[in-house]
């Protein structure tokens, strides 16, 4: 999509109703009806004329994008324009258009029109330039989402990140089962030994000339989760495809960084396998031994999404970043704590916390600060292991799953449970039904803060 920043002619244009908008009579009359929040369509000759009130701040901005890029797609429009904006919505009102203009087709035929230009009066070039980056980045999170295991291998996963790395001159390194054996990395390979595909442990950096920091990036890259012999229910397993929401998040940001090309070192850290069953697969009392040494007993094989992470945040930690976030569809105490809108964030670091939540806040992410009780890992300590991988207590089971993950950290960190996130089963706020491309705002705002331009 062309994002412009002045306001050229188009099939479709927006008017903010002002006291002094100029409106033809038809526009006037429907105009004096109009509430906050609301778009109303008035059809013409040469182009269609949608009518809003201006909005009242940065959220109502972007919620007034998608709806106008839906419209947009009703109206078979290919082009949308709009009045001059209040330069501090201009930018949301961009982001909203250029987000709920997305639509998956890979496996279905939409003979709608794409939205292929818009022009937002008040928003700079390289505001224009930053928020086509981060839209790529979403919008390629969401395809991977979108797509099912049979389309979407951990091989195929693989050459994702090839064809960022030949796109952008980013740095990749691929490890194997036989590159994972000898690592020590047992735990993520547990997860794959039912799974007749072959494991992917993908390292993908962004490296400028002189970095200032680095940042390890870890997501959970489960291609399928069928929860193993702790199986599922069939509508519990419906959606498993995206189980590698986290991966996925982490790679649209990468896109999205090698457009931007911030003075910071980036390190994405993909695990990347699914969760079968087969006479090979791992069983409730299995043991294995971690990259970092630790045993941990299997007692949930459906509880695998921590195994895999524990040994990528090992590796993440001996290569030295100077911060290391990792971002997971993990569990579903999280939805039950805070539901589908508000990622749980996890950090002992008050810094860290900060800045994640400041990135949050300027990504207009929904994220929500979660302790680190310490008690409640020790139902994880008894047994004939170092750790379980689950005490088999629902009660508190996000915050005793970033508990297990802290024993594997030996760097400032932070962990962001987007179980429900990642994933949409209707419309909502950014886009349709599917995956979401939760994360990836709040990752390049971390990394490349938008307040570096002013």
């Amino acid at each position: 999509m062309q994002l412009r920043s002045d306001s050229a002619p188009a099939d479709l244009h927006l008017t903010l109703v002002t006291e002094d908008a100029s409106l033809d009579p038809a526009a006037a009359r429907v105009a004096t009806t109009l509430k906050d929040g609301e778009v109303t369509l008035v059809r013409g000759e040469s182009r269609d004329v949608a009518l809003a009130l201006p909005p009242l701040d940065v959220s109502a901005a972007r919620a007034l994008g998608v709806k106008i890029a839906r419209l947009a797609k009703d109206v078979r429009a290919t082009s949308v324009s709009t009045d001059e904006f209040n330069p501090e919505f201009a930018p949301a009102f961009a982001i909203g258009v250029t987000l709920g203009a997305y639509r998956f087709t890979k496996f279905k035929s939409d003979d709608a029109p794409v939205l292929s230009s818009v022009s937002v009066g008040g928003l700079t070039d390289e505001l224009a330039e930053r928020i086509v980056a981060v839209a790529s980045g979403v919008n390629l999170a969401r395809d991977l989402v979108n797509r099912p295991l049979n389309d979407l291998t951990p091989k195929d996963f693989t050459r994702e990140a090839h064809k960022l790395a030949d796109e952008f001159g980013l740095e990749l390194e691929v490890w194997g089962r036989a590159e994972c054996e000898v690592r020590g990395m047992r735990l993520f390979l547990a997860v794959n030994e039912g799974s007749a595909h072959e494991p992917q442990f993908i390292q993908l950096t962004y490296k400028p000339q002189h970095a200032t920091r680095v940042i390890a990036l870890v997501g959970k890259s489960v291609m399928f989760d069928t929860g193993g012999y702790s199986i599922k229910t069939s509508a519990g397993m419906a959606t498993m495809k995206c189980d590698m929401g986290g991966g996925a998040a982490v790679l649209g940001a990468m896109r999205a960084l090698a457009l931007l090309k911030p003075d910071v070192e980036v390190r994405a850290y993909l695990p990347a396998c699914d969760n079968a069953i087969s006479g090979a697969a791992m069983r409730p009392g299995d043991v294995f031994r971690a990259a970092n040494g630790k045993t941990v007993e299997v007692t949930n094989t459906d509880a695998e999404g921590r195994l895999t992470l524990a040994d990528a945040l090992t590796i993440a930690c001996d290569e030295g970043a100077d911060l290391v976030v990792d971002l997971a569809t993990l569990t579903g105490a999280k939805v039950v704590a805070l539901g589908d809108d508000l990622a749980a964030l996890f950090t002992s670091d008050a810094a860290v916390e900060f800045e994640l939540r400041e990135a949050a806040a300027r990504a207009d992410e929904g994220m929500w600060p979660m302790p680190l009780h310490s008690a409640y890992l020790k139902g994880y300590k008894k047994g004939p292991a170092d750790l379980k991988n689950s005490d088999l207590k629902p009660s508190g089971g996000a915050i005793k799953a970033a508990l297990f993950l802290r024993e594997f950290v030996t760097k400032p960190w932070a962990h962001l449970d987007i179980a429900g996130c990642a994933f949409a089963e209707g419309e909502h706020d950014l886009g349709p039904s599917g995956g979401t491309g939760y994360g990836v705002m709040t990752l390049v705002e971390l990394v490349a803060p938008t307040t570096a331009l002013s």
